[in-house]
């Protein structure tokens, strides 16, 4: 009687402890397949961006020195037409200048494209109207951010790899008297800083007609104001990415 009572509460003990090796096995399963999110967002910044896309802009930092990514979104159906319009899109919101601080223009507001953008193989060509090099105030470090900072946005587009620049659709030898300009442009890594901006704000018509009477209201000429070193900022292009197109004329 005793020995049968001895096996009996050894399998109990034995069914106890099965259960509950069981048990956690089951919560860890549990947390592998349902994990807590990291990322929360508000009600209200879901809606912002659920029926649109990013795209990828680069301004100057503060002393032309670096690029400084900038995130907006744009709805589906614009991104979805083509990537030429994408494109367009794409420079259309560098000429409006940065939205956040910490960011610099590149590109005088009173740049128009001249010619839709096309795209050649893997080559955007970028037309634009005169304004685009008579309202640029030169300079190297200044030429150079204006130049990357179209590259780098519009082949962050897995279509474009280069760029190739027009001024009233015809190729210019150079631009403001610093660097040659008729060749594409490929990507440049070297010039991006690892910093990154976000700005959550739509790019629809009534939020570009504000944004284009406050750049009216300004002095123009502010934008560009700035002193700069020009042995700290100028670097050899040629050695840095690769190319010859990226020369400076001087040389």
């Amino acid at each position: 009687m005793r020995k049968l009572l001895c096996i009996f509460l050894v399998c109990i003990m034995i069914i106890t402890f099965m259960s509950g090796c069981s048990s956690d096995k089951q919560s860890l399963v549990e947390d592998e397949v349902f994990p807590a999110s990291s990322i929360l967002l508000s009600e209200a910044e879901a809606s912002k961006i659920s029926d649109k896309v990013p795209i990828h802009l680069y301004f100057a930092n503060e002393d032309y020195t670096k690029l400084k990514l900038e995130i907006r979104y744009i709805p589906i159906s614009e991104a979805k037409k083509s990537v030429n319009h994408l494109a367009e899109i794409i420079v259309n919101e560098l000429i409006k200048g940065p939205k956040v601080s910490g960011l610099k223009p590149t590109i005088p507001v009173e740049a128009k494209l001249h010619e839709d953008i096309k795209i050649d193989g893997d080559v955007a060509i970028v037309d634009f109207n005169s304004e685009f090099r008579d309202k640029h105030p030169g300079g190297k470090a200044q030429e150079k951010m204006t130049i990357y900072s179209i590259v780098n946005s519009l082949t962050e587009l897995k279509e474009i790899n280069k760029v190739k620049f027009l001024i009233d659709g015809e190729s210019a030898k150079e631009f403001k008297g610093n660097f040659r300009f008729n060749s594409a442009f490929p990507r440049t890594m070297s010039l991006i800083s690892m910093e990154i901006q976000t700005s959550v704000r739509d790019t629809d018509e009534d939020a570009d007609n504000k944004n284009d009477k406050d750049k009216e209201s300004k002095d123009t000429s502010s934008e560009f104001d700035f002193i700069i070193e020009e042995e700290d900022v100028f670097i050899d292009m040629k050695e840095d990415s690769g190319i010859e197109s990226f020369i400076d004329v001087e040389e």
